[in-house]
């Protein structure tokens, strides 16, 4: 297990750091004189704003977990403190495995250690994942077509990919209201693939249908002001995460362009969800210079997304293998 860890540690940095290497020399993005220049006219109030937006995220996400594990049943059982250090912990697996959703683990088990039942646990993480979905689909429907008109020559692909998303939305929410007759779809679907091995496929999907019915009857049951708060949170997470490359643009100068640069976000998230390399490392990279091409200088977004990445991945690995160390050494592994 720990030669693993360390294989997609080591992985994951030499792959982000290649594809920074890459950008920042060879692209057409390169380092140049203006950007040193540029490196002499940073204002580092706005550096410091950024990773202290981080910083603020990670507390708001730690705030959400206390309360759904409240909601199971645990609120004796986990405290803020407990529930802080249970996220940080989880960000050092989040940061070395495939996609950027790689902590569920560590944090089910770590939440286990801390008093809740490992069914409640997984409760509230797949409660947490839930809602970052909802936020996450949503937004990144509106932002790839909202995104056509940054990038013209690719409108086509954003359109389709926005459309596509959206449809999604809708199957979900109709699923929520009228599980039933989602499975009449399910079933319509599978008889057009005509694949037999894709029965055992077809019966996980009724089952997480089913799954995921009863926990919505129940929080409409028991739970609606904690659902409320819960997906406040959720939007307040994800709204000073996305807020961070405003910040880092002033530092250097340039426009915020808020609204774009939230749009660019969330399709950044939907691209790094997918378990392509540890930790999302180079296509995160690759995905921050294609989409920011057109709202920074050239000579600047190199610069640029090295400053991202280090004031979000970097610092989640580092200050997630210091809380992760730090947890092992509590619990006397």
């Amino acid at each position: 297990m720990e030669s693993r860890k360390t294989m997609l540690l080591l992985s994951s940095i030499s792959i982000s750091i290649l594809s920074l290497v890459y950008i920042l020399m060879f692209s057409p993005y390169r380092i140049t004189s203006a950007t040193f220049e540029a490196i002499k006219a940073i204002n580092p109030l706005f550096l410091i704003a950024a990773l202290s937006l981080h910083i603020f995220a990670w507390l708001i996400w730690s705030l959400r977990q206390k309360v759904l594990s409240d909601f199971v049943g645990a609120r004796d059982d986990l405290s803020y403190t407990q529930s802080v250090k249970i996220v940080l912990a989880s960000l050092f697996a989040a940061c070395i495995t495939p996609s950027q959703f790689g902590g569920e683990p560590v944090r089910i088990y770590l939440l286990k250690r801390n008093g809740l039942t490992v069914g409640d646990s997984t409760a509230v993480v797949v409660g947490e994942r839930s809602l970052d979905f909802i936020v996450g689909m949503v937004g990144a429907a509106i932002s790839f077509i909202f995104f056509r008109t940054v990038i013209p020559k690719h409108s086509l692909f954003f359109t389709t990919f926005g459309i596509l998303l959206l449809l999604g939305v809708i199957l979900i929410a109709y699923g929520l209201a009228k599980p039933d007759k989602l499975k009449h779809v399910i079933n319509w679907l599978f008889s057009k693939l005509k694949v037999h091995k894709m029965e055992r496929v077809r019966n996980w999907l009724y089952q997480e249908l089913e799954n995921f019915h009863e926990a919505h009857k129940r929080i409409q049951r028991e739970g609606k002001r904690t659902l409320i708060i819960a997906f406040i949170l959720t939007i307040t997470f994800w709204f000073v995460e996305f807020t961070i490359p405003s910040f880092l643009l002033l530092g250097l100068g340039l426009e915020p362009f808020w609204i774009y640069s939230v749009a660019a976000q969330f399709i950044i998230l939907i691209i790094a969800a997918l378990p392509l390399s540890p930790g999302s490392s180079g296509i995160s990279e690759i995905s921050i210079a294609y989409l920011y091409h057109t709202l920074v200088g050239t000579p600047l977004l190199g610069l640029f997304t090295l400053l991202l990445r280090l004031s979000t991945y970097y610092a989640s690995l580092i200050v997630g293998a210091i809380a992760s160390m730090k947890v092992m050494t509590e619990l006397h592994f």
